[in-house]
């Protein structure tokens, strides 16, 4: 095992986080590199080591801390990766940590994670968002960031949920003139102003689920703002970030507001959406809904005008966009983690329905 710290000494020091390396049977503490000198409780510690998955986020937040343990099962001992966490930060730190993750595992096993193993860690992620812009939410509240009544907010945020892109303009500019910003950082005055960002982004991704966007649609385009908030150098005070970004969460509810569906058809949109990195079948989804195949397909077609498998292409499409912008998998990955038969067909069926291929759009977003 020496071999093993001294690689996660070296590791540590690359990636700047703390661990923790305990015994699952006796609980009892190994080795560790704690640079927060952060103490886990016993039972924290009890409850880590016997969890199941091989990965297992979750977010302590009185400690403000963003943990992941890694259960190294031959060698009966249990890896907890941990790292302060500001909320500006946790995008970034929750990938720094994968990539740690990943780079232990492929140490630890030769190999790399497996699919399924990609998509536990990617649901953990979501959950873990959730729970972070609520923690946002409720801190933007108590300490009023904005120095404002609360019916200005509710009046400006609720034109994202009614997708009233003409009505957010007017709104914001008015809310802007009448309203003092609060400093959310006392390091700089580019950091406050990182922080008022990502809180706008916060508060609108809220309004934007109310307005009938997907949940993973929402929170991908947050994860993505915030990444580009955090990327800034400097603003532009003759533009608004503020109003920009906004924008785009209404332009996201414009886009979902016809999807005025019956309960069932919403409910097994929905299902398609979560499930999407599935290999989805008609007999599959129809199961879900208690429906026969026959029924399901033909409510299905006359509420959206589509076949159940139209759809489910459309949704892969719009996901394997979501991927391409992100930048991190090749063409191949894409067309396996989405069940496309091959790169062939996954190009084909891009281009049907985004008039570009996949390569083509890849050089447009980046």
């Amino acid at each position: 095992m020496s071999n093993f710290t001294n690689f996660l000494i070296r590791l540590s020091e690359i990636g700047l986080f703390s661990f923790l390396l305990v015994n699952q049977e006796t609980e009892e503490m190994i080795d560790q590199r704690n640079l927060t000198n952060h103490n886990l409780s016993s039972e924290q510690l009890k409850r880590m080591s016997k969890q199941t998955d091989l990965i297992f986020n979750y977010y302590v937040q009185d400690q403000k801390l963003l943990l992941l343990v890694y259960q190294l099962a031959d060698w009966k001992q249990t890896l907890i990766l941990f790292i302060d966490d500001e909320v500006g930060n946790f995008v970034s730190y929750n990938d720094q940590l994968l990539k740690i993750a990943e780079t232990i595992h492929l140490f630890v096993t030769g190999n790399e994670f497996s699919k399924k193993e990609v998509q536990v860690i990617n649901q953990n992620v979501l959950y873990l968002k959730e729970s972070v812009i609520d923690d946002i939410l409720s801190k933007q509240i108590e300490q009023q960031l904005y120095h404002h009544d609360f019916e200005s907010e509710e009046l400006l945020f609720a034109t994202i949920k009614d997708g009233d892109e003409q009505g957010l303009r007017q709104r914001f500019y008015g809310f802007q003139k009448n309203t003092k910003m609060g400093k959310l950082s006392t390091e700089s005055e580019l950091r406050s102003r990182k922080n008022l960002l990502i809180v706008a982004v916060a508060i609108s991704t809220r309004y934007a689920i109310k307005g009938g966007v997907p949940h993973e649609r929402a929170y991908t385009l947050s994860d993505k703002l915030i990444q580009d908030i955090e990327k800034k150098t400097h603003f532009n005070e003759m533009q608004s970030p503020e109003l920009e970004l906004m924008l785009l969460f209404c332009q996201e509810v414009t886009k979902y507001k016809h999807l005025h569906y019956s309960k069932n058809i919403k409910k097994t949109c929905e299902f398609i959406t979560k499930n999407i990195y599935s290999d989805l079948s008609v007999p599959l989804i129809a199961s879900y809904t208690n429906y026969s195949i026959p029924h399901l397909s033909k409510m299905f077609k006359k509420e959206t005008g589509l076949t159940i498998n139209q759809y489910v292409a459309k949704q892969r499409i719009e996901e394997s966009k979501r991927l391409l912008e992100a930048n991190h998998y090749d063409l191949t990955t894409i067309s396996s983690l989405l069940h496309f038969t091959d790169v062939s067909y996954f190009i084909k069926v891009f281009k049907k329905h985004e008039q570009m291929t996949p390569k083509e759009y890849w050089h447009k977003k980046n």
